[in-house]
């Protein structure tokens, strides 16, 4: 339910300085940060003045779900200032609330108070220099959001122009380098219980066993964003970054039909796991070879996981699963393209990037191998069971 009938907001703030400017800074709940202030949004046609890109709906619920879940001990929230500029100060109330607190600099506390009965719809009267989609719900809407109470920070600027809150803007956005995508990864999958990883991102969840596990040809291969310092100092060489690896499972999975039907996530690591170590013994050059090769490049990896689906689906109907087996399938398509850096001709894979690319070599790597196909899902799955199982009921990883 929106947050509705206020005509005032009143703001404890402390009179603060941060580099170039005199602004207000304190916490208050986001729910009356949403409801002093307006987005003044960028159209070239409607609104060419404008500073905010257009809202991302997804982005916006993704934000207020983050703010109004329950609180965990384990996992705090934490969200950054939002930044707020006051256009028209006729809205706006400052009072001291110390001897040594003004409105013109002096550091103290000051109470804010907002005459929301003064605001008229069609005017931005407070800017979100920075937060807009944080604040977009955050007071609720006529439909099942309730307004988020929660306090956050924010920082509030009196009076900038136009032309300083749009320097503001471009420095708080273009500035931010943006997190690299395997340490991101990597860091949600370290804060997913186990048993949500496996349902909610089996892809990831393969990545990192196969980043992790001792008998995977990826073992040790794998850069999982972040410094590469430690490695360095021990003399190891990460090939291939985990959301290449991610990327190229998640192809995988969602091309396999006879993956999908298996209902254990561990016979399905096995399976695939098995699949990139026969990949490492048929292509034993351009594996060992990485620098001067493109199998461990993105453009290798996903083509080889959309060939791997194949694969795989020509395998598990005749109970095959081992590395031997996938292997006697690569061996058929292993001379259909040249891998080498340097290559040319039509067989070079050189020049060639991208998913298309990876379909277009995986079809035509697929054209190589047999069709014959018999039958049987559930017994090889107990069958890999069987093999792997070990007296504790945990599964024993062995190719």
């Amino acid at each position: 339910m929106k947050l509705t009938g206020i005509t005032k907001v009143e703001l404890t703030a402390h009179v603060s300085k941060n580099l170039d400017t005199i602004c207000y800074r304190g916490s208050a709940p986001l729910a009356h940060l949403a409801l002093i202030s307006q987005s003044d949004v960028f159209d070239q046609v409607a609104n060419p003045n404008g500073l905010q890109r257009d809202l991302s709906p997804k982005h916006a619920s993704d934000a207020y779900e983050y703010a109004s879940r329950e609180k965990d001990p384990d996992y705090p929230r934490a969200y950054p200032e939002v930044v707020l500029n006051v256009r028209d100060k006729k809205i706006l109330g400052i009072v001291p609330q110390s001897s040594q607190s003004t409105d013109s600099g002096a550091n103290g506390d000051v109470r804010l108070t907002f005459d929301l009965g003064a605001l008229q719809a069609s005017k931005v009267y407070v800017s979100r220099v920075d937060g807009n989609h944080r604040l977009y719900y955050a007071a609720g809407d006529e439909r099942q959001r309730d307004p988020i109470l929660v306090e956050v920070p924010f920082q509030i600027h009196v009076g900038l122009t136009r032309e300083q809150e749009r320097s503001l803007f471009v420095d708080i956005n273009s500035n931010q380098k943006g997190l690299n995508t395997s340490h991101l990864a990597i860091m949600k999958g370290r804060l997913t219980p186990e048993e949500e990883e496996v349902r909610d991102h089996l892809d990831r969840w393969i990545a990192r066993k196969l980043s992790e596990d001792p008998q995977s040809p990826w073992h040790g291969l794998i850069h999982l964003g972040g410094s590469k310092k430690g490695s360095r100092a021990q003399g190891l060489t990460r090939l291939v970054n985990f959301a290449s690896v991610q990327g190229g499972t998640q192809k995988l999975i969602s091309k396999s039909q006879y993956l999908h039907d298996l209902n254990d996530p561990e016979v399905k690591y096995i399976i695939i796991r098995n699949y990139w170590s026969a990949v490492q013994t048929v292509f034993a050059t351009e594996w060992a070879d990485a620098k001067n090769h493109l199998l461990l490049k993105n453009v290798g990896v996903w083509s080889l996981s959309f060939l791997g689906a194949a694969i795989i689906d020509r395998c598990i109907p005749r109970m095959q699963y081992t590395v031997k087996d996938m292997a006697a399938h690569l061996q058929r398509c292993q001379g259909a393209f040249d891998w080498r850096k340097d290559a040319t001709g039509p067989k070079a894979v050189s020049g060639m990037s991208g998913n298309q690319a990876a379909l277009i070599i995986a079809g035509e790597m697929a054209q190589e191998l047999s069709d014959d196909t018999g039958g049987g899902l559930k017994d090889l799955q107990e069958k890999i069971k069987s093999e792997l199982a070990v007296p504790d009921g945990q599964h024993r990883l062995t190719k």
